[in-house]
This record gives structure tokens, C-alpha cells and sequence, in this order.
């Protein structure tokens, strides 16, 4: 009995008692696995890496791509060996097995357990694109971003990414889009708005015409550049497709695709979402009628002190009825002198005249869940501007998603009595049509 005691600690010890500086050493590469619950998989990469002597965790989820799925973690690893990093999911324990070069291990979530499971592979080959870093001026302002090069057949065919409302920085160097853009051959132009990351200007005080004018300016520097782009089309996310709909105004794009982009006026898709928004999150008949009011106030307040007075008693109300936080920073005015300024003030746009008289293929993809952008309205509304060129719009409702093209996890059943775990993804409907799109109309291969 004591010989095999000593025989099971041997063979435990060899295998699962590495130093932790041995367990680093060989989790570091490139490592290909699956999250798996209840008869389904979602497919996980993760890259480990070593910075300033600590273990880091790049995972890539390309299930949730291509409005996001790759972030970076720090790894912990235990006096036993167990393995932790934080995931989409939820913390992660993982164990090695080094001789196989896999590893193991489990997420608790909400009493339901996520297994993992990783196999080591080659480190991924060298790349097959280009990432240049740019800047383009568009009036006073310079903009800065990157411009993506694919190496493996590249077409003729480029695409700008204009990104939607808020005053944040993207970073373009990264940009999921680019990446999904990129595996098709087709070059992409993402930029950072005025007034962020490196790009000048203000995008505080920023009109919806300088942000068409910016994407407009974007086109005029792909044309001028050496690779001859034949073709030039721009991709528009959510507020972004008010945004390109007005570039269209300053230039001509060869295609336009919008993802939850509004067809609908400004006013309209804020009304839309406030009447929507307030039944989704269960609202009273009062605060419904109050958050209409306050959102027909945002657009015609004078800038008077009693107008002022007037909102903040509403935005008061927000708060003790529960709809304060279907209101966006930029809905409230700080000042008087604030109330021009309000994002609505400057960006009210309608797209109606530049969509009925846009004469190339336009693709536009909704979330059957959306209540910001809901797609009934929207999808009725491009009918009718494409009515006289039907052969021109392709609109895509895509089943299950919201506002960010999500769909959330839950039990799907089956006829014949299969089950399975639905993981929390992007549609796979954005791709899809996107690259459909592109096809029928020759933009790639």
C-alpha cells in the first residue's frame, strides 16, 4: 500500500506538480479551444504572452466579432498550479496538462458550469496585411487612424468605418471590422472622429455636417492614394448611418452598408426609442408621457432660463420615475447656454431626400429586438425611398439580436426533443449579409 502511495504521488507530481515559472513557460503561445455547455461549443483562441514578467491572456472570440471579442487579461497561476484569468464569462480556473499540452477547467455561471477546453498550437502565421497609420486633413481638422491593406487578394475595393454617436476614442489599430473586412481582400479606412484619440478638432461642439464632411474627406484621401481603388463605399454604425447619409451629400459612395443605422429623421428615432425604451423597461403611463415631453423639449426649448428651469424639473421627474437612464449625457443640458448645444441640436438630420435619390446598392441590417433603431420602421421607410429600385436595397432583420447585433444566451429547443446552450454572440446574420452583399454585387469574388 505504501509502494503504491508513493507510485500515485510520482506519477501526480510529474505530471500536474510544475514550478509556476514552468507552467508560464509553456503556456505561452497560441492556444486553440472551445467554451462547451449543454450539447454546444463556441469556439475561444487565446494567446499567451509574457510582459514585464507576468503572464498575460489575449483571447479572441470570433463568435463575437465584428463589434467586439479580443481583450487582454492578466493570468494568475496558484501554489498548486490551478491556472485563473477572467473571461466573457466569468473567471476561468484552468489545469495543465503539459505533457499533452492542453488544458482544462471550468466557469461557474449562475449555478451552471461552462467547461474549457484549450489544445496548444503553432503560433499563428505571419500576417497577411498591412496596418498603416494615417492622418487626412477634412477642413481645419486633421484626422487620424489606420488604414488596413490585405496582402491575400486584394480587390479594388475599399471600405470607411464611421462609428456612431459618443465622444470616444476607437481604436483603429484593432478595429474588428478592418480584421472581418480584411479576410476578404478589401481595404479599410477607420478613423478616429475630431476631437479624439489623435484626430483635432472638437467633437463636443461637432455638427453632423463636419462629422459628413470628415467621411466625405476620408473618401477623397482613398482616392488619391496609389493602390487606385475602383471602388469606395462606406459602412455606417448606428448614428454613423445618419453620418454617411450626409457624406453622400459632399461626394458619392459606390455602396453603403448600415448596421442599426436610422432611416428615420433625428426627432423620429428619438420619439421611436423613448415611446419603445419606456414599454421595454416597464415605465408608468406618467413617466412614458413625461419622457416624450422631455424628449420633444431636448428639440425645441428656447435658451431662456425658464426653459432651463422647465427641463431640469423634467430631468428631476427622470430620476424619481425611472427613466433618467434612457437619456444619454448629451441630452442634458449643464447651462442656458448649453441647450444649443445639445446633441440632437446639432446633429437633427433627415435622411429622407439622400436616401430616395442614392442610386447604388445599399444593405441595411436591424436587430429583430432593436428599440432604439427599431427595424419595422425603418425597414418601411427604405422601401419606400428604394420603391422605384427595389433591385438596389437589401434589408435584413436578424433574429434574436438588440441595438449592439447581440443575441443573449439561453436553452433553445428543438423538434424531436434536442436541446442545446445558445451562447451569447454577435448575429451571424451581420457577416453573412455583409459578405452576401458584397458578392451580388461584385464588390469581391
Amino acid at each position: 500500500m505504501k509502494k503504491l502511495f508513493i507510485l500515485l504521488f510520482i506519477c501526480s507530481h510529474s505530471v500536474f506538480g510544475q514550478k509556476k515559472s514552468d507552467q508560464a513557460e509553456i503556456l505561452k503561445g497560441y492556444w486553440e479551444g472551445a467554451f462547451i455547455r449543454e450539447n454546444a461549443f463556441q469556439k475561444i483562441d487565446i494567446e499567451f504572452s509574457e510582459k514585464n514578467g507576468e503572464i498575460y491572456a489575449l483571447q479572441i472570440m470570433d463568435e463575437w466579432h465584428p463589434t467586439y471579442g479580443e481583450f487582454e487579461v492578466p493570468v494568475e497561476i496558484d501554489s498548486v498550479g490551478h491556472i485563473k484569468l477572467g473571461t466573457g464569462y466569468g473567471d476561468a480556473i484552468l489545469s495543465l496538462d503539459p505533457n499533452n499540452l492542453e488544458l482544462l477547467g471550468q466557469i461557474n455561471e449562475d449555478k451552471s458550469t461552462i467547461k474549457i477546453h484549450l489544445k496548444k498550437s503553432p503560433d499563428r502565421p505571419r500576417a497577411d496585411f498591412s496596418i498603416e497609420e494615417i492622418s487626412f486633413n477634412s477642413s481645419d481638422v486633421a484626422l487620424s487612424g489606420h488604414l488596413h491593406l490585405p496582402f491575400h487578394n486584394p480587390t479594388k475595393t475599399a471600405v470607411i468605418l464611421v462609428g456612431g454617436r459618443g465622444c470616444y476614442a476607437d481604436q483603429t489599430k484593432y478595429n474588428l471590422y478592418a480584421k472581418f473586412f480584411r479576410e476578404y481582400g478589401i481595404a479599410t479606412l477607420a478613423y478616429q472622429k475630431r476631437g479624439t484619440g489623435n484626430s483635432t478638432g472638437s467633437c463636443d461642439l461637432a455638427t453632423i455636417e463636419d462629422l459628413g464632411r470628415d467621411a466625405a474627406s476620408a473618401k477623397a484621401y482613398l482616392e488619391a492614394r496609389a493602390e487606385g481603388f475602383e471602388k469606395i463605399g462606406v459602412l455606417g454604425i448606428s448614428a454613423g448611418g445618419w453620418v454617411m447619409t450626409k457624406a453622400e451629400e459632399f461626394t458619392n459612395f459606390d455602396f453603403m452598408i448600415s448596421v442599426v443605422g436610422p432611416s428615420t429623421s433625428v426627432r423620429e428615432q428619438q420619439l421611436q426609442s423613448a415611446s419603445y425604451g419606456s414599454d421595454i423597461f416597464g415605465l408608468s403611463t406618467e413617466a412614458k408621457s413625461n419622457l416624450l415631453l422631455y424628449t420633444e423639449m431636448v428639440f425645441d426649448s428656447e435658451e431662456s432660463e425658464s426653459s432651463f428651469e422647465s427641463m431640469n424639473t423634467m430631468l428631476k421627474s427622470a430620476e424619481d420615475q425611472g427613466w433618467i437612464d434612457l437619456l444619454e449625457d448629451t441630452d442634458k443640458a449643464g447651462s442656458v447656454e448649453e441647450i444649443k448645444n445639445l446633441w440632437v441640436r446639432r446633429h437633427g438630420f433627415d435622411p429622407k431626400t439622400t436616401l430616395e435619390n442614392f442610386d447604388r446598392p445599399f444593405l441595411a441590417i436591424y436587430g429583430e429586438k432593436d428599440w432604439i433603431v427599431p427595424p419595422k420602421e425603418n425597414i418601411d421607410l427604405l422601401e419606400e425611398y428604394f420603391k422605384d429600385r427595389p433591385d438596389l436595397l437589401t434589408t435584413v432583420k436578424a433574429f434574436g439580436a438588440d441595438h449592439g447585433m447581440e443575441m443573449e444566451s439561453e436553452m433553445v429547443q428543438l423538434q424531436g426533443g434536442q436541446s442545446y446552450w445558445h451562447f451569447y454572440r454577435a448575429s451571424p446574420e451581420v457577416r453573412i449579409e455583409i459578405v452576401d452583399f458584397l458578392r451580388r454585387y461584385s464588390f469581391v469574388e
